[in-house]
């Protein structure tokens, strides 16, 4: 064993000084109380006499302090939960502002916050004789406590999504707030609760200068006993007073730390495991094939039609510039593009979740819903982050827009088992959502959805947050899901992949605007702009000089004749585009023109090859799996000349 350091005995000789230091008097204070005289101590005897003298002498004192302390509670819920919900739903200088006076009183001493009440209202002289005058007083002090607490949850929660998920489902303002924006928030609430209760308890500086001979408080009870030199009284009282204070104590540290349960996992068909679900979603595919069939069933959408819709946030960000878009009824339109370019602001305009700027409206079928609010707007969203009620289990989660709707028991649960069984998770009906892995909450998010029968389907970016296997399972399942349904939707997404597998019709878009709309092929083989060509795949871009019938390039000549869309002037220098596949290496003699090999990459079913084209460029393109290249090597490579383009920047 190793020996210890002078160091060492001499820090935990100075840790046990301050512990007596600390200790030594509480337990000379709890036996004051316990003894039948202090100054000869234990000797004298044990008795509970000065509980009884407490009792006698100050029990009006305790009832009074617990019943402000109530009293305080109630007010603080109903001022600081609606506070806290106002901040965090409108982030903006007055609230900011708004939160900095809120919290005033911590920042100055409660006697200067006492002074400010006696000058204020002092002069009511009833009022100042009530103990109504000292709960003012610890509502000011207090009320800051519950807002902050409050707040934090909501913050660190994201209450604002989940309302916007209740309300897609039809739920207005206080259903949202009582259901879900409530229940949600119950931790800060409740740790809330208990700081203001201890707190108000326990208040003594404001309340000493506030209080009258008949409003006095526990504290300062306890401060009259010790100044009346009845130490054994006084004694007794503190003991009293932190029997009432220590619970709240242990409760506050409860609350914030909650014990989580252990979860049990099921055994279903489905999973045996949770930690073995999201494998066997990858496989899902393989037990539950997707029909190959992609034609439609009668459609049950409505259409859509956005007329000059335009978006400007009020710090003048131009988030959309104007634009139209007509979907037909049963309809799949992939929204497409980078982040931030406004995509998720179109589909929010949608939505009903904001309102584009004038003249713009929007109409499903032939009603103009610009004005209505998204929970009058009967449509089904399924957003990224899920947005499952976690108060919910996923049964009830499913329920809900049915029961905002006013469904009866009977007719949900027939509609809840029908969306279980669509989704393939009727196994996970009373699962806790924080026990499902992402595929299965996006499931549920998905079944939640559809469950209400909307008018319009909207997804935003759904997939994200999944693996690439997953995310290609639950693809196709949409796909044939909404086929299928024939529900008209709208789908956003930052991926060309899911965008050209899933789109009737693609809108790409740029930095606020709208740059091509039309099918994945146009979109692909006839792109408008550069950016639309770049966005989606992968572009080479060949410039050379016109000479006769060709285009003349480093290491060969491009023919040009025949093809209509290129209308090259002779002599002039000319740019054209191609795909990586539209291009093959060929034998010597064949080709168009020659490359030396820069890189080479093995894709399984292909392989990519990077050419040297110029000092500041390379050319992309791909070659049969069976064909091998090396660094270095000389390629002759051959282009389809009706597939070159000529793009607008």
């Amino acid at each position: 064993m190793k020996k210890k350091s002078k160091l060492f005995y001499i820090q935990l000789s100075l840790t046990l000084l301050v512990c007596a230091f600390l200790i030594v008097p509480v337990v000379l204070s709890v036996t004051a109380g316990l003894t039948a005289n202090y100054i000869v101590g234990v000797r004298s005897g044990l008795t509970l006499q000065w509980f009884g003298k407490v009792w006698e002498l100050y029990r009006d004192t305790i009832f009074r302090s617990i019943m402000i302390g109530l009293v305080c509670l109630g007010c603080t819920l109903m001022l600081g939960i609606p506070a806290a919900y106002a901040m965090v739903k409108k982030q903006n200088r007055f609230t900011r502002i708004f939160e900095e006076l809120l919290v005033t009183p911590l920042a100055i001493p409660g006697l200067a916050t006492a002074l400010a009440l006696i000058v204020s209202y002092g002069r009511f002289t009833d009022f100042r004789k009530s103990w109504l005058f000292i709960l003012v007083g610890h509502v000011v002090f207090t009320l800051p406590f519950m807002v902050r607490s409050v707040i934090a949850v909501m913050n660190s929660a994201n209450t604002t999504q989940y309302e916007e998920g209740a309300a897609s489902l039809g739920a207005g303002f206080w259903h949202r707030f009582f259901h879900i924006v409530i229940p949600i928030a119950m931790p800060g609430i409740l740790a809330g609760s208990l700081m203001v209760f201890t707190l108000s308890i326990g208040e003594f500086n404001l309340t000493w200068m506030l209080h009258t001979p008949t409003t006095k408080t526990l504290p300062v009870g306890l401060a009259d006993s010790y100044a009346s030199m009845r130490l054994e009284i006084g004694s007794a009282y503190t003991i009293a007073f932190f029997i009432m204070i220590i619970p709240l104590l242990i409760a506050m540290q409860w609350v914030a730390k909650p014990p989580r349960k252990k979860v049990i996992p099921e055994k279903t068909e489905l999973s045996t495991d949770l930690r073995r679900t999201t494998e066997m979603e990858k496989n899902a595919l393989e037990r539950n094939p997707i029909p190959r069939d992609r034609g439609r069933e009668p459609v049950s959408g409505t259409s859509l039609r956005l007329e000059n819709c335009s978006k400007t946030f009020p710090d003048g960000t131009q988030a959309l510039k104007p634009f139209s878009l007509s979907v037909k009824a049963g309809e799949t339109v992939v929204i497409l593009g980078p982040s931030g370019c406004g995509k998720t602001t179109m589909l929010r305009i949608i939505a009903g979740l904001e309102t584009p700027d004038p003249p713009g409206r929007v109409f499903f079928g032939d009603e103009d819903v610009t004005e209505l609010p998204i929970e009058k707007r009967n449509v089904g969203m399924v957003f990224q982050s899920y947005a499952l009620f976690p108060n919910m289990n996923v049964a009830e989660n499913i329920a809900y827009g049915l029961k905002v709707r006013g469904l009866g028991a009977a007719e949900r649960e027939r509609r809840v088992s029908e969306m279980l069984e669509m989704m393939k998770i009727t196994e996970l009906r009373n699962r806790r959502v924080d026990q499902l892995s992402g595929g299965q909450k996006q499931r549920v998010a998905l079944a939640r959805a559809i469950a209400v029968r909307p008018r319009l389907l909207l997804m935003d970016e759904p997939l994200t947050a999944l693996d690439a296997k997953l995310r290609d399972v639950l693809r196709a399942e949409i796909d044939s899901l909404l086929r299928s349904l024939g529900i008209t939707a709208i789908y956003v997404t930052h991926d060309q992949a899911e965008a050209m597998a899933l789109g009737d019709r693609i809108v790409v878009m740029e930095i606020a605007r709208v740059s091509q709309v039309g099918t994945p092929r146009e979109i692909y083989f006839k792109p408008q702009n550069r950016f639309v060509a770049d966005f989606i795949g992968t572009l080479n871009r060949v410039t050379g000089r016109v000479e006769g019938k060709g285009l003349i390039v480093p290491g060969g000549t491009i023919p040009l004749e025949g093809i209509s869309h290129l209308q090259p002037k002779a002599g002039e220098e000319f740019e054209v585009f191609f795909r990586p596949e539209q291009a093959e290496v060929v034998g010597p003699g064949e080709g168009h023109f020659k490359a030396t090999v820069a890189a080479s990459f093995f894709m399984g079913d292909h392989t990519r090859l990077l050419l040297d084209w110029t000092d500041a460029s390379y050319l992309t393109i791909e070659a049969k799996s069976n064909q091998v290249f090396r660094k270095g090597d000389l390629v002759e490579i051959r282009i389809d000349p009706a597939s070159l383009l000529t793009l607008r920047t």
